[in-house]
């Protein structure tokens, strides 16, 4: 019975620690036109941003998912991509990263859409 007891806590401990593991540790990003021109500063900023966590080891895995080699280009223009926290980077960090991103406000016309997922992954 003891071990029975024993088992059913260490199983509440361990089911009340898997959502802390299974956090976001990456951020899926598209800003793009919705039919007008595209605010090329917004666009600018996001690479700036992006540019600066990759430099500084925020962010240590960036895959580039449109526009790309090969694939249609949107007239527009636009990216779409993932970025994923570095290796030992703190989750403030990270989300201090996420925040700087959302804080980006393109024209009206632009839109910036920024969603958490676990990990990046090739298409």
């Amino acid at each position: 019975m003891k071990k029975l007891t024993s088992l059913m806590i260490v199983g509440a401990i361990l089911s009340m620690r898997a959502p802390a593991l299974a956090e976001s540790r990456a951020v899926n990003i598209s800003i793009g036109s919705i039919g007008g021109a595209l605010d090329n500063a917004a666009l600018r900023t996001v690479r700036q941003v992006i540019g600066f966590a990759v430099g500084t080891g925020t962010v240590d895995k960036f895959i580039v998912y449109s526009p790309r080699n090969g694939s249609p280009i949107p007239v527009e223009g636009g990216l779409g991509a993932c970025a994923e926290a570095g290796f030992g980077i703190t989750d403030a960090r990270f989300k201090a990263f996420i925040q700087q991103l959302r804080s980006i406000t393109p024209r009206s016309g632009t839109f910036l859409n920024i969603e958490l997922t676990a990990s990046c992954t090739l298409n």
